[in-house]
């Protein structure tokens, strides 16, 4: 069940409320990711010698630290070798700080939905 709350900027959620805040949270760190994911892949894709969909997948894989690989990680140029390390690095720890440190601050509401905890990253 979705309601929003008429001259309200939050949105409630199965009786919890989900501030602006973690909405803007959210949208901002999906775009960071995929302008990131995008931009290595498209540098990768000009120095290596590899399909597209084979150095998007490593990057991916890259960004969200999960470990798989199509074995075209031991193949890459030193440019190519630290550019997935930094998205390692990016995917591990960037944007989710980057998101924390984005977040406006709230003001004091008379009233309010129990707020839902919800992880983003």
């Amino acid at each position: 069940m979705i309601a929003m709350v008429r001259g309200k900027e939050d949105i409630v959620l199965f009786r919890y409320r989900l501030g602006k805040d973690r909405i803007l949270k959210a949208i901002t760190l999906t775009m960071i990711a995929l302008f990131l994911v995008v931009f290595v892949a498209m540098i990768l894709s000009t120095t290596e010698g590899h399909p597209f969909l084979m150095i998007l997948f490593e990057v991916t894989s890259a960004f969200g630290t999960v470990g798989l690989t199509m074995g075209m990680t031991t193949d890459l140029s030193l440019v190519g070798k630290i550019l997935i390390s930094l998205m390692m690095f990016a995917g591990r720890l960037g944007p989710l700080t980057l998101a924390y440190a984005l977040g406006p601050k709230t003001e004091k509401e008379l009233y309010r939905y129990p707020e839902g905890k919800i992880t983003i990253g």
